[in-house]
């Protein structure tokens, strides 16, 4: 199976987008499963913003909401299959 495209979330990064969307302005400790390496990624492709201070805080951006919606594209096996 092809690995996904950069632009759409994978599981985890779909849960704390899905989490930041509900309640914004969060601390990292309320969105396990996504670890610091998970929130440096979406830091990086610029889904999450923080704040500064001891205890860090993030929300979603317009980026991030973005790609919570995009379509994901279903495989062509899986696609003649529902037909």
């Amino acid at each position: 199976m092809p690995s996904r495209a950069p632009h759409l979330p994978h599981y985890v990064e779909r849960t704390a987008l899905q989490k930041l969307r509900a309640a914004p302005d969060l601390p990292a400790t309320h969105l396990l499963p996504a670890g610091q390496k998970t929130l440096a990624n979406m830091l990086q492709k610029g889904w999450i913003e923080s704040s500064a201070g001891s205890m860090p805080r993030y929300r979603i951006t317009p980026e991030g909401e973005t790609a919570l919606k995009a379509e994901i594209p279903m495989p062509r096996s899986a696609q003649t299959r529902t037909r």
